[in-house]
């Protein structure tokens, strides 16, 4: 029988996570926690792509495709997506979104190293 190599990822925020000035600011503007929301459920998303979003051309462009696949409104995240390219978080091309603090985000293991 066939082993597959499952692999977990999880999201590692620092202890300061919620103290740092980008995710302070984000909060304390009107609707700030569902941004901050909006941009952990991004994170999570991306997890087993290294912080990328592929644009897969469901939706008419990919912050639309984003909302989508997070269930949140297209609004709520064309606010939070310039938001985290302006504090330079998050870089959008027509085709994919990177976030650019994932590779201190992110961790993984397989299942073969967890059950060790």
């Amino acid at each position: 029988m066939a082993r597959t190599n499952k692999r977990f990822y999880w999201l590692k925020l620092p202890k300061d996570f919620f103290e740092d000035r980008s995710i302070k600011r984000l909060r304390k503007i009107s609707g700030g926690d569902t941004y901050t929301i909006i941009y952990l459920k991004i994170l999570l998303k991306t997890l087993e792509s290294n912080g990328f979003y592929y644009y897969e051309g469901v939706e008419d462009n990919i912050i639309s495709e984003i909302a989508l696949d997070i269930d949140e409104s297209l609004d709520d995240v064309e606010i939070t997506v310039n938001y985290l390219v302006n504090k330079n978080l998050m870089v959008v091309s027509d085709s994919k979104a990177e976030l650019l603090q994932m590779s201190k985000l992110v961790g993984s293991e397989t299942a073969s190293t967890q059950r060790s």
